[in-house]
């Protein structure tokens, strides 16, 4: 460590938090194009060879943002599970909810996850079970409904992309919409936009009757 370094108190994984927090500042800013570890190293106040101590190369950043992405993303989704009760339906409106509030209160993190900037994940064993890990407490929720007398006649894939296609759907309209202005007639996209705006989860409720009901 420098003394830059030292003069700055970093301690064994505070640096490494100081970067990924720089970085995701910066990709807000400019995008992933312009994403540099030299630049964040400035920008930090330390080394040029600082960074590269925590991450080997930039995708390896990358790949550490959107795996904290996934787990944030997870542990959200899960406490909105836990807190909606016993009944499956409930915990999966509470559960998609979770994921909508997730995406509009983090959207540099949510675009970089669901990005192409890394391709696959066959790399990164810790980002695929992060990624693994968020979605498979969904997919225990829909095993819960599908199990239910009654249930729809679907396997647990269909369910499950069924589900991903509303949350991300919806997910992907309310960020697209921000900042669009009132709408100028009732048959204008924004008007339809302003009603998820209001009641996302009521929203949810009607996109999964479906599975819910």
């Amino acid at each position: 460590m420098s003394r830059s370094e030292a003069g700055r108190g970093y301690h064994h994984g505070d640096l490494r938090e100081t970067l990924l927090e720089a970085a995701l500042a910066r990709i807000e800013t400019h995008g992933t194009e312009q994403l540099s570890l030299r630049a964040l190293a400035r920008e930090a106040g330390v080394s040029a060879t600082a960074p590269y101590r925590h991450f080997p190369s930039r995708r390896c950043l990358l790949a550490a943002l959107i795996t904290r992405g996934f787990v944030a993303l997870g542990a959200q989704v899960a406490a909105a599970r836990d807190r909606a009760g016993d009944e499956a339906p409930d915990k999966l409106v509470a559960a998609g909810l979770a994921y909508v509030e997730f995406a509009c209160s983090n959207p540099t993190s949510y675009h970089l996850m669901f990005s192409p900037v890394l391709g696959d994940f066959s790399d990164y064993d810790e980002l695929k079970k992060a990624a693994e890990a968020s979605y498979g407490v969904v997919l225990d929720i829909i095993e819960e409904l599908l199990a239910r007398p009654g249930a729809p006649p679907l396997t647990l894939i269909q369910a499950s992309g069924v589900m991903w296609a509303a949350v991300h759907g919806l997910s992907s309209l309310l960020l697209f919409g921000r900042d669009r202005g009132a709408p100028a007639s009732e048959r204008s996209p924004l008007a339809s936009l302003a009603v998820l705006e209001r009641d996302p989860e009521e929203a949810l409720r009607l996109m999964m009757r479906g599975l819910t009901n």
